[in-house]
């Protein structure tokens, strides 16, 4: 079973005034039904940050995974802890807490861009990230690993208890947030340590990802850019009085490829697709043309660059007709989704013809090693992209969807290379699944105010970690995406990699692979806790 757990925690007076909702911290709590009310009973509590714009739902089946497995298999009740982090305060879920209601996903679009109401609400737009949720300016690092340590000390208030069973970690940029925490002194004191984050845990986890206090900026660039990163620490205190006076964002705001509106729309997909999966998709046709939609559609849906700057009369995905299923893959999907922290691997396409997709990066200068850095977050060398938009754009075929276990005996086209643009063994997450974590309420997938700060103090590192012991005092496992984009950094020897798996999957894998087998991530942390 799942909840939603909301505690008061108001912010410190030094933050700029924010709504009544953002003095309160939100977590999904994941446990065995008939299992201690209590969690302190509980035989393990796993607690987890969230990566780069994620929300709580991202973690439902990694958690539910691991919950049901531990009583079935061990015997044990375990909870699953996913930390909603404290900006998503800012987001209006109402949209899709409407079109839940009412089973049509359309309402979904009639709530944030036709004013119709919801229990007698309207949607008041999108945020400005220069002009909106100033308070946002001090959502660091610092303030992050505070809220954390709160949900984590009030949840489970024994010290004694929290070291024996609450393990601390999480996805992709959450790695490095429990790096922090692990570090972080809480009480002032640094001679003290019995406040100190890694003596409220009794290990730590990472998922895809390296648990690890270094700033990201290394594992990006390498060992050779450790001597930037005292100069690059420099840059967040002048970025922090810019982004107060509003003259830089303050939260990620990347017109036309990844912002609030981008990220709601995202969720909208998911909602179609779980509602009506294999119907065809109107959504498209019925969203608002407005230029930040529109070059979205032109970033996520061009076969190559010369396709992308031909696109003046409207985006091409608007000629092509999908499922709600196919458009959810479309943006989500390794194969069709350029953006590596998106990608899932759920399926593959049906029902019509596709080509190489080469945009925004040709797919065979992924293979180049000196832009392998690069080209694993922005480029695939498997991409592909529907190409029957039928006779002059008039109405072709129906893009339907085969997903992650409907592929056996079904023949997957060949990519330039000559090789087949997937395989049954590389299809490892169920979009349906997928879809339901996209559209959940009251915590949904996403992230959608996330800020700048945050980003700025993972990439350059922080003065707050000052336990540096902190993240190797306690047992740890990391768990790599074995088609992931590595971002963090070279893990050590020995360390587990899903073959397979992509950045995402870690997290939506389904409980039951293509190959009979249970989720290898669950598996690998099933071992580790027991």
């Amino acid at each position: 079973m799942t909840t939603a757990v909301t505690v008061s925690a108001p912010l410190p007076a030094s933050f700029a005034p924010h709504p009544a909702a953002c003095d309160k911290l939100t977590f999904l709590r994941i446990r065995r039904i008939g299992g201690p009310a209590d969690p302190s009973n509980a035989d393990k509590i796993l607690i987890a940050q969230p990566g780069v714009l994620e929300g709580a739902s991202s973690f439902y089946n990694v958690g539910a995974n691991v919950v049901s497995r531990a009583y079935t298999e061990r015997g044990k009740y375990i909870e699953f802890w996913a930390v909603d982090r404290r900006p998503n305060c800012l987001e209006d879920l109402n949209g899709l807490k409407l079109a839940k209601s009412t089973g049509n996903p359309l309402d979904l679009i009639n709530y944030y861009y036709k004013k119709k109401p919801y229990n007698g609400a309207t949607f008041a737009g999108f945020l400005g990230s220069k002009t909106d949720a100033e308070w946002l300016t001090d959502m660091g690092i610092g303030q992050t690993v505070r809220d954390w340590n709160q949900i984590i000390t009030r949840g489970i208030p024994s010290q004694s208890v929290r070291q024996q069973k609450v393990y601390c970690g999480g996805h992709s940029l959450g790695g490095f947030i429990t790096g922090q925490y692990a570090e972080w002194d809480f009480d002032g004191n640094t001679a003290t340590k019995s406040d100190a984050g890694y003596n409220q845990c009794a290990g730590f986890f990472g998922l895809d990802t390296t648990v690890t206090s270094e700033a990201r900026l290394n594992g990006i660039l390498g060992t050779a850019a450790g001597p930037l990163t005292p100069l690059m620490g420099e840059i967040p205190a002048g970025v922090t009085e810019m982004m107060r006076a509003g003259t830089f964002p303050r939260f990620v705001d990347v017109h036309g490829v990844i912002n609030p509106e981008i990220m709601n729309l995202l969720a909208g997909v998911g909602v179609g697709a779980s509602m009506k999966p294999t119907s065809e998709s109107d959504l498209i046709k019925n969203l608002p043309a407005n230029s930040n939609v529109n070059s979205a559609y032109k970033f996520y849906f061009s076969q190559n660059l010369g396709d992308y700057l031909s696109q003046f009369t409207g985006p091409a995905i608007k000629l092509f007709r999908f499922t709600n299923q196919a458009l959810l893959g479309t943006f989500t999907d390794d194969n069709a989704m350029p953006l590596s922290i998106v990608q899932a691997s759920t399926g593959f396409y049906k029902g019509g013809s596709v080509v190489d997709k080469d945009f925004p990066i040709p797919g065979a200068l992924t293979e180049l090693p000196d832009l392998k850095q690069v080209t694993s977050i922005l480029g695939s060398p498997n991409l592909a992209i529907p190409d029957d938009a039928g006779p002059f754009g008039l109405g072709g075929p129906l893009y339907g969807w085969n997903n992650f276990n409907q592929l056996g005996g079904v023949t997957i086209p060949n990519n330039s290379d000559g090789t087949p643009y997937t395989g049954v063994a590389k299809e490892v997450t169920d979009i349906n699944d997928l879809a339901r974590s996209m559209a959940a309420v009251p915590a949904d997938f996403v992230e959608k105010y996330f800020p700048i700060h945050l980003v700025l103090d993972s990439l350059t590192g922080t003065p707050g970690n000052v336990h540096t012991e902190g993240d190797t005092a306690k047992p740890i496992i990391n768990i790599m995406a074995g088609d992931g984009p590595g971002i963090g950094g070279t893990p050590a020897p020995g360390t587990p990699s899903v073959p397979g798996y992509n950045h995402v999957d870690v997290l939506t894998a389904a409980p039951i692979q293509n190959n009979g087998l249970a989720d290898p991530v669950t598996t690998h942390l099933l071992d580790f806790l027991y």
